[in-house]
């Protein structure tokens, strides 16, 4: 049997994000049912793996080039912009946010020795390049695994805000809407409206309070329905959506002319 295009796709991408060989690679894929992600995971958890103590051992020294000298267990904001450098990992997009969701980075600016042992050691993942190589191909999936990108979504609202903080400031959460909703995460945008420009246009113009937990997850609620159905059209007064999202609507509706069946731009 001839492997399919696609196959042969995900065997190239499986062979430039471990360096293993194309028979190792398609063997891990064929396991994994053609899951890039469950076979790379099976990779870096597999692959000439030392003894757990050793591994942790290996991480922790690894940890500490990015320490703070004055935090126990914690990076500094200086020390996690270092090592997302030396994994290859973009600050200014999404790239970031995947790798924080990875190691459960409890605020934007720091990485918990802790978790951050943890995560790499279940992934089988003890140097920088088999880090940086396992990140690269998280981010590849962001754009079209939908779990994985709920995930990242999720733990987003986690490290963007301040430990004491129980929500997050308008602008920091306009801030990351943006980031999360571009390449290399989900765009929010159908045909004729980018509706990750309509929705912080809406609340730059209407909303002054904070952006709890419950807003901050409903909007990702919303953005898989506009997505699959972008009439709105599974929206209605009785719907169970919060207030803001009921208020975006009617400022879609009156501001860019939503109509029963279609969405116009200015």
């Amino acid at each position: 049997m001839t492997t399919k295009p696609s196959q042969k796709q995900l065997v190239t991408q499986f062979i430039q994000f471990t360096g293993a060989n194309e028979k190792l690679a398609t063997k891990l894929l064929k396991a994994a049912s053609w899951k890039l992600d469950q076979a790379v995971d099976s990779y870096f958890a597999s692959n000439g793996a030392a003894p757990a103590s050793k591994i942790e051992e290996t991480l922790g020294k690894l940890f500490e080039k990015y320490r703070a000298n004055d935090l126990e267990g914690l990076t500094s904001v200086n020390g996690t912009m270092q090592y997302c450098n030396d994994i290859g990992v973009g600050l200014e997009n999404a790239e970031h946010l995947v790798l924080f969701e990875i190691i459960k980075a409890p605020t934007a600016g720091e990485m918990s020795k802790a978790e951050f042992v943890d995560a790499w050691k279940k992934i089988g993942a003890d140097s920088i390049q088999k880090q940086a190589a396992y990140v690269a191909s998280q981010v590849k999936l962001l754009s079209t695994d939908l779990a994985l990108f709920k995930r990242v979504y999720r733990w987003t609202f986690i490290s963007a805000k301040d430990k004491n903080q129980k929500a997050l400031p308008l602008e920091t959460g306009l801030t990351y809407w943006k980031v999360i909703f571009s390449p290399p995460g989900m765009e929010w945008c159908t045909d004729v409206t980018n509706w990750c420009d309509l929705w912080v246009e809406f609340l730059q113009k209407n909303w002054t309070k904070s952006v709890n937990k419950d807003m901050w997850n409903q909007t990702e609620a919303f953005f898989e329905k506009v997505m699959v159905d972008p009439t709105l059209s599974f929206w209605s007064e009785d719907s169970a959506w919060p207030g803001v999202i009921d208020q975006f609507v009617e400022y879609a509706q009156r501001e860019k002319g939503l109509k029963s069946d279609t969405m116009e731009t200015d």
